[in-house]
């Protein structure tokens, strides 16, 4: 398992270079790859920019999937429902947000809490199809 601090936007490029290194030594294709590297892009510059700081797990299974953690103790997401399903965007970030990662991960669960921060949980399947 990987554990990384997010605080500045150098950190969300470890990060991504840590999840693709981990995605390439799965087995994962290249599609696959940029789908998992550009999810934790998303999640970390998330933490950088809502949250100020936080911390991301990456955890690989082989030979069943990559999970992918996001933890920040920022301030909550109040409009969670209109974020996942499109209704309001972001400046910040590749555009995608929430809803991409949502999009490009094979599992999405968020938790959020006003005043507590945000968890998010992502997982990338190393197969077609787990079961």
């Amino acid at each position: 398992m990987y554990r990384i601090v997010i605080e500045r936007e150098d950190d969300v490029y470890m990060a991504s270079t840590i999840g693709k290194r981990v995605a390439e030594d799965c087995g994962l294709n290249k599609s696959q790859q940029t789908k998992l590297v550009v999810s934790i892009m998303e999640l970390t510059r998330n933490i950088v920019f809502y949250a100020g700081k936080g911390e991301l797990l990456i955890k690989p299974d082989p030979p069943y999937v990559i999970e992918i953690i996001a933890i920040d103790q920022g301030p909550g997401i109040p409009n969670l429902d209109q974020i996942l399903n499109n209704t309001v965007t972001s400046k910040t970030g590749l555009g995608l947000g929430l809803s991409g990662v949502q999009r490009l991960m094979d599992e999405f669960e968020i938790t959020s809490t006003i005043h507590l921060g945000t968890r998010v949980r992502a997982v990338k399947w190393l197969n077609e199809r787990q079961v």
